[in-house]
């Protein structure tokens, strides 16, 4: 992937078939659907591709369980659907998670209402690893009594507690390079696809939207990239692009919060109620615990998703309610996930958006304009495909079938994790440290050797960047040569996981500036910039703590 600003503009008589706004999880599956089906497709991001929300939530995949509670058998079929999906194009992405729900005296929430559940479950989820790889099947739920819940699980809350509700998902392991594959795939299906471009505007004609006027945030360049369809896919600042038009889909927005700790996780997840009645999950990742998902109870400015004090203080006073053995502090939290994402809204108060929502603004007198808003991760490829199905009858295209449920993400084409890794570790182990390997298979899946191949010749890129870190050096070279990443924060927190876990260190940042540097040919002053954006973006959290 290269980053070719020319290749959006177009002449008119070579004008793209849909422009899409957006590099989060929704914008980039629908630009892999559309190119998939051979419609002419370009994509931009502001930021960095899978920067905003889909860089941060509990990196699970869930089948719609809880969607039982509300008999919405459709969503949980689609979930099941989807999360079956991923497991057969990414395998390597994803692993099954027990979770642990606790049980107490009650008529929804009991033994005999779980059992319930699962009995329904195996029905709606039959099928549910057909065509899954033996490592990723996933085993049914399961409730245990009060005994062996307090003995296998003593994380849960134990007043009043009867037993608990097992059940399984999957973990992403490598999170925001799934996200990014969806970007390699359009690309090589040739999409063209740009991050740090930002929308500025819409034009028109007529009423008529024929594409947008952007600028490059990483120069001073205005550009036009025209196009017959131009797809809003831009999660909180959906409104933003619209309202000059006399356009707003009035969806309210909160704010979504995770925690990443330093404290060590066990092999499942932990389910917990806080007296709000929020729930929560103590989520294993990294070999430390996540806690999620804290949400605002009332609307926020869409531009506003910065870390507040009061608010993480809250959401550290509900998990200790939650898990009263936790015993959680500010010091314990490394980094703070933090977004906005789509609402509804009951009165005065928000919930998350449970349902996706296309419109398509010839409603509203303005054609070729379509804004597309979702907050599940796990059914983004699934709102995708039928994204794709409109714009098509939109532009008078005849129907192509999708195959993005069938055919592998790049790296997908493993049908054994764990015999790859074994094989890879006998070919390529030497002069890597030891959990290097597991690492690569995880994030580049059948394609790992595109990264070990840069080091063949280099033993310093065979090195650990950061002492509890699995990235080498080669991560970043790879990174910066072929996919795009344009600044340090691109490299270190989303094309690898170098800083996923919190600031990594003075030492590492450097080491990292200096490879990227190297490859993009940074001057001193600019990399000691990218060295000090990043460290801001730590010295949020570190201001916190004082």
């Amino acid at each position: 992937m290269i980053r070719d600003l020319d290749l959006l503009t177009a002449s008119t008589s070579d004008v793209l078939d849909i422009l899409v706004v957006g590099g989060g999880i929704y914008g980039l599956t629908i630009a892999y659907d559309a190119a998939q089906r051979g419609l002419s497709v370009a994509l931009i991001e502001r930021d960095d591709f899978g920067s905003g929300a889909s860089f941060n939530h509990l990196r699970t995949i869930h089948g719609g369980l809880r969607y039982l509670q509300h008999l919405d058998l459709a969503r949980a079929r689609e979930s099941v659907r989807e999360r079956r999906t991923l497991a057969r194009i990414a395998p390597h992405a994803v692993r099954p998670l027990p979770f642990a729900v606790p049980l107490y005296r009650s008529l929804v929430r009991g033994k005999i209402a779980m059992r319930a559940g699962f009995l329904v479950d195996r029905v709606v989820a039959l099928g549910r690893n057909r065509g899954v790889i033996a490592s990723n099947k996933l085993r049914g739920g399961r409730v245990f009594g009060r005994g062996r819940s307090a003995q296998q699980f003593p994380g849960l809350k134990r007043r009043g507690l009867t037993g608990a509700a097992v059940f399984h998902d999957y973990l992403m392991t490598e999170p925001d390079r799934l996200t990014f594959s969806y970007a390699i795939a359009a690309g090589e299906l040739g999409a063209t696809l740009a991050n740090h471009v930002e929308a500025v505007s819409l034009l028109t004609e007529n009423r008529r939207v024929v594409g947008v006027r952007a600028r490059d945030v990483l120069g001073s360049r205005e550009l036009d990239i025209h196009a017959r369809v131009t797809v809003n896919a831009t999660g909180a600042g959906i409104d933003r692009l619209l309202t000059p038009l006399g356009l707003a889909t009035g969806i309210p927005m909160l704010k979504a919060m995770n925690l990443v700790t330093r404290r060590d996780a066990g092999d499942e997840a932990l389910g917990g109620r806080a007296p709000s009645g929020r729930n929560f999950f103590l989520v294993p990742w990294r070999y430390r615990a996540l806690f999620g998902t804290w949400e605002s109870d009332r609307a926020c400015d869409p531009e506003d998703s910065g870390v507040n004090e009061a608010d993480v203080a809250s959401f550290i006073a509900e998990l200790n309610q939650a898990f009263p053995a936790l015993d959680l502090t500010l010091a314990d939290v490394t980094l703070v996930h933090h977004g906005v994402v789509p609402a509804i809204a009951h009165g005065d108060r928000v919930s998350l958006q449970g349902h996706d929502q296309i419109r398509d603004h010839a409603a509203n007198g303005v054609e070729g304009l379509v804004t597309v808003s979702g907050a599940k991760y796990t059914t983004a490829r699934a709102v995708a495909e039928r994204v794709t199905t409109r714009l098509m009858s939109k532009l008078q295209q005849k129907p192509v079938a999708s195959r993005t449920a069938s055919t592998p993400l790049p790296g997908g084409h493993i049908r054994d994790v764990g015999l790859a890794i074994a094989d890879a570790r006998r070919e390529h182990d030497e002069g890597l440290p030891t959990d290097t390997i597991p690492h690569l298979i995880a994030a580049y899946g059948s394609r790992f050797r595109d990264v070990l191949d840069l080091a063949a010749d280099r033993p310093d890129w065979r090195t650990r960047l950061a002492k509890d870190s699995p990235v080498i050096g080669a991560e970043l070279v790879h990174a910066a040569r072929k996919e795009m990443a344009l600044t340090l924060a691109d490299a270190v927190l989303r094309r690898t996981p170098l800083g996923a876990l919190g600031d990594p260190g003075d030492v590492a940042l450097e080491r990292a500036a200096t490879i990227v540097g190297t490859e993009r040919r940074w001057s001193d002053d600019r990399r000691r910039d990218e060295i000090a954006a990043v460290q801001r973006l730590y010295g949020t959290l570190n201001a916190l703590k004082t």
